[in-house]
């Protein structure tokens, strides 16, 4: 059964026949139920349900950082399933061994503040990685976030709220077993209300002290 909340005109939640209603972002969404496919997947089909499988694998130790990096990424998504389309349409690579996430091409941030222009990232003590950037407009409140992604080991440390922007540098505090690791370092700028934000920017790989 539906229930129709603004009258005729309105959208419906629930289940009426061969059609489900719901809301997506302030929407109303009506979608009718198949009953179930019965011809093969074509190829095409098959190498984007590949590329969608890679990333989803790729991005899941980053959920939280990408509900905010990915926030109002459009009216419809956000968050992990925002990030995963972008990174499935534009940071896929194919080789012998089958897809890959270029984690260059891979934005764990996506906005339209401005970029740094110049960052870097080093460990200069043990289980510290001092981020450094230069360049760019931004308000006094604004915050830089750090990411660092262990992506063989599948683990990820990061801080949605680090220091302020105008400071241009600031000192990640890793956890102890990240000592000795190769990863893979992003910075990017976040509004201090959440409501923008940057692309995020690849700083390289780094082995953590």
């Amino acid at each position: 059964m539906g229930v129709i909340k603004n009258g005729i005109l309105g959208g419906f939640k629930g289940k009426t026949g061969t059609v489900v209603g719901y809301k997506l972002k302030d929407q109303d969404i009506i979608r009718g139920v198949g009953d179930g496919r019965k011809a093969p997947f074509t190829n095409g089909e098959l190498k984007n349900q590949s590329k969608f499988g890679v990333s989803q694998r790729w991005l899941q130790p980053l959920t939280e950082f990408l509900r905010v990096g990915y926030k109002d990424y459009n009216t419809r998504y956000e968050g992990f399933v925002a990030a995963k389309s972008y990174i499935s349409k534009n940071a896929i690579k194919q080789d012998d061994a089958g897809f890959h996430v270029d984690p260059e091409l891979a934005l764990l941030s996506y906005g339209d503040m401005d970029l740094a222009e110049k960052a870097t990232a080093v460990s200069e003590s043990p289980n510290t990685v001092t981020f450094k950037w230069s360049g760019g407009k931004s308000e006094y409140d604004d915050r830089a976030m750090f990411v660092l992604y262990d992506i063989d080991g599948q683990d990820a440390e990061f801080d949605t709220a680090a220091v302020k922007r105008e400071l241009k540098t600031g000192v990640f505090n890793t956890s102890e077993s990240f000592s000795g690791r190769s990863v893979h370092a992003y910075i990017a700028f976040v509004s201090e209300d959440r409501k923008r934000r940057s692309n995020s920017q690849y700083l390289g790989v780094i082995t953590v002290l």
